[in-house]
Formats: structure tokens, sequence, C-alpha cells
């Protein structure tokens, strides 16, 4: 039996196909967003287990909270319904942590197949993470030591995210909350799954609210440090669109930050 877990956080699933078209390969739960309350359980030709939640709760973050709670596996996967994973993906990652005993967190490469939201620099060497540049790895690129959630009681905000207030970003707090507990997060080279991304249910392109609720985000995780961190954001994020030059795309980080404040 593998100690890979995935939690995948999911809209309007009615049975288990999931486990089939995701390519998953071991323990599952369904953090299902749907218009109905429910609890059910398949077991798979292989012997592995997928639990089926439903529930009628909005919000990615809510949903990944709900996964968090009947996560059983050694080490847990955070994963959307766009992704199909990589054969033999559980050995990868105990391999991963082996290489590794002092990681608490490994993040692995995503390939993507139709992308369209900012893009990320790949890893190429299996190296530490700092907090300086760990916004760029989303928790569908990781896995995590159940143990360490538990200890800390590692939570997703529901403030961000598809069916939420805000755009994405319950993955970077996650990931910020991390580094707040002094875990250690490694990333290793190895693709460990393929990505869709066919659709989003809160990218709308780089619009005001885009850079708006970037600013949101940014005094979430660094409200010491916000406006630096506001001028390295707007600074990176220059050349994503002809219609916002750096000092639009700055301002709409800085009303991001003045609406926090008022949250």
């Amino acid at each position: 039996m593998s100690n890979v877990q995935v939690l995948v956080a999911c809209m309007h699933q009615d049975d288990d196909s999931l486990y089939k078209e995701m390519n998953l390969q071991t323990d599952v739960v369904l953090a299902n967003q749907c218009d109905e309350c429910s609890y059910r359980t398949y077991i798979q030709q292989d012997g592995n287990k997928v639990e089926l939640v439903s529930s009628a709760d909005r919000g990615v973050g809510k949903n990944r909270n709900k996964a968090l709670m009947y996560a059983s596996g050694k080490f847990l996967m955070c994963s959307d319904q766009d992704m199909i994973y990589a054969d033999g993906y559980d050995k990868i990652v105990e391999d991963a942590f082996e290489k590794c005993p002092k990681a608490d967190v490994i993040a692995f490469n995503l390939e993507y197949m139709n992308r369209f939201t900012p893009p990320s620099k790949e890893v190429s060497k299996f190296k530490r993470i700092h907090l300086w540049n760990c916004m760029r790895y989303g928790t569908a690129r990781i896995a995590i030591r159940k143990s360490a959630v538990d200890k800390y009681c590692l939570s997703f905000s529901t403030l961000y995210g598809g069916g939420a207030r805000f755009g994405s970003g319950e993955d970077s707090l996650f990931i910020r909350e991390v580094f707040r507990k002094k875990l250690k997060m490694y990333a290793s080279p190895t693709v460990i799954a393929k990505v869709k991304q066919e659709e989003s249910s809160w990218f709308k392109g780089y619009n005001d609210k885009y850079f708006i609720d970037k600013g949101v985000l940014i005094a979430n995780a660094f409200p010491l440090m916000k406006y630096v961190f506001a001028l390295y954001f707007a600074y990176g994020l220059r050349n994503t669109s002809e219609e916002y030059s750096f000092y639009k795309i700055y301002r709409l980080i800085l009303k991001g930050i003045k609406d926090f404040g008022r949250i």
C-alpha cells in the first residue's frame, strides 16, 4: 500500500471517474463542490480507496480544507481535477522524501498542456526553497508530510481562489504559512503530472481585478514588507499586458493593499 494520498479539489462529480481520468494510482480524497452534501467510498480494482466528499460550500480553499480533514496518507498531494499524473508518481514522491528525510514539503515540476496562467520557472535540480522564492510554487506541485499538517494545524485561506472573494492566492498563503512555521521545503526537477488547464474559475485575463487581488494577497502574506513586495511583483508583471505599465500595475497593487486593510 502506498504512503501517498492525493487530495483533489473538484466540482460536480457524481462518481469515481476522475480516478482513471487523472491516472491516479493511490488512495484519493475527492473534495467535491456541487449542490448536495454526501459521502461515498469506492474501492478500485488495484485496491486503492476513493472517497467522494460532496458539499454545497463554495470556494477552493474550503474544498481543500475539507480534503485535509479526511486525509490519512503519510504524504499528501493537493491536486486539481485538470491534472493527469505520471505513472509511478507515488514512488517519485516517496523516493524524494527518502533522498531528503529532513524535508517537510517537496515541490515537483508540472508539464502544462495548454497554459493560460502566468508562467513560473521550472526546477532544474534538487534544491532548498527559501522565503524569497516560495511564492512561485502552487500547492498542485507539492507533497507534504501529514505529520506537519497535523502538528502545525495548516489550512487554506477561504478568501482566495475559484468561488471566493479574491482571485488565486490560497496556494501561496498555504506555502507562506509553511515558512512561518519554519518547516523545510525543497524542490525536485522531476515532472509529477501534466496539467490540461482548459478553463479557469478565477483567471479572466490581466485586468484591474487581477492586479488589485495581487495587492490583497501581498498584504496578507507579507504585512511587514508589503510595499517592498508591491514593487517586486509590479516589476515582475510589467510585461504581462500592453495596457498596463509598471506604474499602473504598481498603483493597482497598492489599491489592493489598502483594500485588505478594510476587510
